[in-house]
């Protein structure tokens, strides 16, 4: 048996490889390790007031904090029946659709483009004047824009808390934020096309996976109450751990959603996949470009958010300025169990907590897309490549379709501790799962 590593995974947000499995020169197994160190943020909230559990949690990821922290607060907030205010509820969907601009165009136009024009690293693209990857940069900038508005600031934003939000952003910065989105909302169209134009992707076949989501309306959505699973319909939230079923693996830092109906497959793609099949006005047939019409769906998703930011600001500058921010939270709280799903960039993200009589949290379970992803990532590379024998194509197309999928391997690594044998390597990373002794799952 013969191995191909691909290490580092480049263009993704974390650190990982590819191990590839030749028998006989052909490709027989796959295996997607996420390596970056595991931050175990499940145990470190255990212990701490319901209140500070969020502020904590958004530290899985600078990119994806946002999304994080929403989603962190309505778990906590179902789990003590709290009701947020409308007013607070839009601020805090304006907030994530900001998050959402600005990853996907970071994806696309900075990690995408240099496969599509041929060239190692954006910044080739720039040095050459390139119109696109300015754009994308331009608009992951107004992606930023709108965090630091409704969140206080870029990262781990400050505006949203506990039953609300903190305060009400100035009318004159959502006007600000108006303008500068009508440019974007005028020039978007030619932009996406120029994009898709571009496409200059490998031979793929199907896209395999069962298709998972939240939020499917005809309305676009990043958060919703029900779980959206292919081929089963909606189901309750809370039967997220038994349809995921997820469990700790031996050569890779991150859990892996190992449940029956799957592998899994969750994210823009998914998200089309799903709608098409409800007849939701936001579905559409897959392209022949196997996984690399997540894509294409991404370019798709900037342009309905543009759409809803859109609404969500002319809904706020029209909006009395003594709507209220936060709950009325007079009578005491108790505890309660609770779980939200919302749509991140990458795909489904769950936050479930238990909180006790005391409101302090004693157990934690957060479940993120691209550990969703894992299995479903090797499997594609094994379809898509088997019976391949050039090495570099190997290695090449590998990437290319790790990358489709947009892994966050920051959020993912978070789940599990590792127990590791003294001849490891000192960065903790081993050559093969026989380096690894034990892992033990996190608190939950």
């Amino acid at each position: 048996m013969t191995r191909l590593i691909v290490d580092p995974l480049t263009r993704v947000e974390g650190h990982g490889r590819v191990e590839l499995l030749l028998k006989d020169g052909r490709l027989e197994d796959v295996r997607v390790r996420l390596l970056e160190s595991p931050r175990l943020f499940e145990a470190l909230v255990v212990g701490h007031r319901y209140d500070e559990v969020p502020d904590l949690i958004c530290r899985i990821c600078a990119i994806c904090s946002a999304v994080h922290k929403v989603t962190s607060l309505q778990a906590l907030e179902n789990a003590m029946c709290v009701i947020v205010p409308p007013l607070a509820a839009m601020l805090r969907e304006l907030l994530v659709l900001g998050g959402h601009i600005q990853s996907h165009a970071l994806h696309l136009f900075c990690l995408i483009l240099p496969d599509l024009q041929g060239t190692p690293d954006v910044v080739a693209l720039l040095r050459q004047g390139d119109p696109l990857a300015k754009a994308g940069l331009e608009l992951k900038a107004f992606g930023n824009h709108i965090q630091q508005v409704a969140g206080g600031r870029v990262i781990h934003p400050i505006n949203p808390v506990f039953g609300g939000v903190a305060y009400r952003p100035a009318a004159d910065a959502l006007g600000s934020l108006a303008e500068e989105l009508s440019r974007w909302q005028r020039d978007w169209p030619e932009l996406a096309a120029s994009f898709l134009q571009a496409g200059n992707y490998p031979h793929a076949g199907p896209v395999l996976g069962s298709a998972v989501a939240t939020g499917l309306s005809n309305i676009f959505s990043l958060g919703g109450g029900g779980l959206w699973v292919e081929g089963e319909g909606e189901l309750p939230a809370a039967s997220y751990a038994k349809l995921l079923m997820e469990q700790a693996r031996a050569d890779s830092y991150a859990k892996d959603a190992a449940g029956a109906s799957g592998p899994f497959l969750t994210g823009a793609l998914a998200r089309a996949r799903l709608s098409a099949q409800e007849g939701l006005a936001f579905g559409f047939p897959e392209d022949d470009t196997g996984i690399h019409a997540n894509n294409a769906a991404q370019i798709r998703e900037i342009g309905r958010a543009l759409q809803r930011v859109a609404q969500l600001l002319d809904t706020l500058l029209a909006t009395d300025n003594d709507e209220p921010l936060q709950s009325d939270r007079k009578q005491s709280l108790g505890g309660g169990s609770g779980t939200a799903l919302m749509e991140a960039p990458r795909g489904l993200l769950v936050h479930h907590y238990v909180v006790d009589e005391w409101g302090t949290v004693v157990a934690a379970d957060i479940v993120t897309p691209t550990a969703i992803n894992q299995r479903v990532m090797a499997a594609q590379v094994l379809a898509d490549l088997a019976g391949e024998e050039d090495p570099a194509r190997l290695q090449d197309v590998t990437a290319r379709i790790i990358r489709a999928y947009d892994p966050c391997i920051s959020c993912a690594v978070h789940l599990v501790s590792i127990d590791r044998s003294p001849g490891e390597h000192a960065e903790g990373r081993s050559d093969g799962p026989e380096g690894v002794i034990g892992i033990k799952s996190s608190v939950f």
